[in-house]
């Protein structure tokens, strides 16, 4: 996994075979971006290809943090690696999830419907 910085990140690319408008993603990912560096320049954010899985950003005090979806990066990781649920959980808890790599490092949501269905 290579975590980018907010200010490193090249042109919006489409990695995920299910996105339908991969321009309304640009401009989507684009506004995040601007409004997550404007909020913390130092913020990380996981690559493109995990776009869709952007919740929102977090605050806590004077920092801001990018949040994403758990159960939608698991699916994401399923769909592009072509591997099982089990195995993607795998995957991204030790790849993803289980990365700390400072103190900008994402935050990862665990929903209340995933949490009381067992899905994660």
């Amino acid at each position: 996994m290579k975590w980018q910085k907010i200010t490193t990140i090249p042109e919006m690319k489409m990695y995920n075979k299910n996105f339908k408008n991969i321009e309304g993603i640009k401009m989507y990912s684009k506004v995040f971006r601007n409004y997550l560096q404007d909020c913390n320049k130092d913020a990380l954010v996981l690559p493109d290809e995990y776009a869709m899985a952007l919740v929102g950003v977090a605050h806590q005090f004077n920092k801001a943090l990018a949040i994403y979806d758990s159960r939608k990066v698991i699916e994401i990781i399923m769909e592009n690696l072509e591997i099982d649920d089990i195995e993607a959980r795998d995957y991204f808890e030790y790849n993803i999830k289980g990365s700390y790599v400072g103190d900008n490092t994402p935050l990862f949501l665990d929903s209340l419907d995933d949490i009381i269905l067992g899905e994660l």
